[in-house]
């Protein structure tokens, strides 16, 4: 590539029709200075692609990095979904365990509940069968105690005498 000091430099050798010298200096130094602006021009726009690919990558592993964080965290909201449904399909599970077996526990109770007063029936009805069988026992010695032969009974003892 050719640089700004090699047009400034740049002779020519002189022929009878040429060109006019300061005419053509002038030019070569127009040009070596536009040439020159254009290479720093080209040069800092070298350095400045260079730092925004330098940048560009920097944005591109922060950019894999937050979607593979969003990838993560997608994951784990789904497996936090899909463990928070397991559990509460468990503890559903466990509860309708639970009150089946609260259910029984009371149906046990109802049963014994139904067998003690049948045996209490039977036993109040026994108690008071032999009630009856007293009451009617009373009712006979009261009636023999009360009756006309035991007074007489009495009447006579009375009158016997341990002398005679």
């Amino acid at each position: 590539m050719i640089t700004a000091m090699e047009i400034r430099n740049q002779q020519f050798p002189k022929s009878l029709r040429g060109f006019k010298q300061d005419e053509v200096k002038k030019y070569l130094l127009n040009l070596a200075q536009d040439y020159e602006s254009l290479y720093s021009e080209n040069a800092s726009l070298k350095e400045k692609i260079q730092n925004l690919e330098y940048e560009l990558k920097k944005y591109r592993k922060l950019e894999e990095t937050m979607n593979n964080s969003l990838i993560l965290a997608q994951q784990t909201a789904e497996d936090l979904k899909s463990s928070a449904r397991k559990e509460a399909d468990l503890m559903l599970e466990e509860s309708k365990k639970r009150i089946i077996e609260v259910m029984m526990v009371y149906q046990e109770i109802i049963k014994r509940m139904n067998i003690f007063n049948v045996e209490l029936k039977s036993q109040v009805s026994a108690e008071l069968e032999l009630l009856e069988k007293n009451q009617k026992k009373i009712e006979e010695l009261s009636n023999f105690f009360y009756s006309k032969d035991f007074k007489e009974v009495m009447e006579s003892l009375e009158k016997v005498n341990l002398k005679e």
